[in-house]
């Protein structure tokens, strides 16, 4: 018969107190984190109004200087969520992922976190909450034409979130999965192969992006430090062979804008086509095995806590 051991009990029970309150008291900083965040934009985006109305006041600096104040309080709000991180070859206590908290500019909205890792830095990681990262999938679910996914392991897998969540110019695109192994008690571990545009879609990828949700953190990291993946000639030649159907489209006479309309579909079925050659390809170009190797050596940089 088993014989109770008040010791253990006592010390079960007030471990689990302690979690509790560790936890209530994370969800509390994430509470007001969030609460001052909103706080300013609506404050900013009411001295950008006045500002338009005023132009001759030097409003404008005014904008920017609030901005930049806001977000360094911001900062620090966030650093006392995150805690330490330490990550491997990199110094630095990161910055706030946020580049402004003006609503009407073209990098607003970006993921709540700490990115490590300078703008022009080949890697780059971005450190959040499991909590603030569920927070934002909500917010932005409708943010974009595509309704984002709300599971954050089904989120990671959606390029749509990259170019949300990360500071960029461009749109993120990806072009294969890579399979990497999940560390011990991770939630999720994600990652692919990618490459940004303006316009086009580049003929090879050359970016490696990785999630991962473990010990109530979420990263994602993403670097250039790999040999990019060269161009695939028969998904360029797939891609080429739509391009030219749409331009001759395009070119078809009669209603104008339904022949505009066959070429525009048929230029996006030149890139769904391209991605999905490029995606069935990858695993047998000579750099996959190189780009697998550096996503995971990525991923075994992060601490488990």
């Amino acid at each position: 018969m088993c014989q109770f051991d008040r010791g253990i009990f006592l010390t079960s029970i007030a471990v689990a107190a302690g979690l509790a309150l560790a936890s209530a008291v994370a969800a509390t900083l994430e509470a007001d984190y969030l609460a001052a965040r909103d706080a300013a934009i609506a404050k900013i985006k009411a001295a950008t109004a006045a500002e338009q109305h005023d132009a001759t006041n030097g409003g404008d600096d005014k904008v920017l200087a609030l901005d930049g104040q806001a977000r360094a309080a911001l900062e620090r709000q966030m650093r006392a969520i995150i805690g330490p991180v330490t990550i491997k070859g990199m110094a630095g206590k990161g910055v706030l992922n946020l580049d402004t908290l003006s609503d009407g500019d073209e990098d607003f909205g970006l993921l709540d976190g700490l990115v490590y890792g300078a703008p022009d830095a080949k890697t780059r990681i971005i450190v959040t909450t499991d909590g603030l990262f569920q927070h934002w999938l909500q917010q932005h679910r409708n943010w974009t034409d595509n309704e984002l996914p709300q599971q954050p392991d089904a989120a990671v897998r959606d390029q749509d979130f990259y170019t949300q969540a990360v500071l960029t110019d461009a749109a993120i695109v990806r072009y294969a999965d890579l399979p990497i192994a999940a560390p011990a008690g991770a939630i999720f571990a994600y990652a692919m192969l990618a490459a940004r545009t303006q316009s086009e879609l580049p003929p090879r990828a050359d970016e490696i992006f990785i999630a991962v949700s473990q010990g109530g953190r979420t990263f994602i990291a993403f670097t250039k430090e790999f040999k990019a993946l060269r161009p695939i000639a028969a998904c360029d030649a797939i891609r080429l062979e739509f391009v030219q159907k749409a331009d001759d489209a395009a070119q078809h006479e009669g209603d104008d804008s339904a022949a505009q309309q066959q070429a525009d579909a048929l230029s996006a079925q030149a890139d769904e086509e391209f991605l999905r050659c490029f995606s069935q390809g990858a695993p047998q170009q000579s750099g996959f095995a190189a780009a697998i190797k550096a996503a995971q050596a990525l991923l075994d940089r992060l601490p488990a806590r």
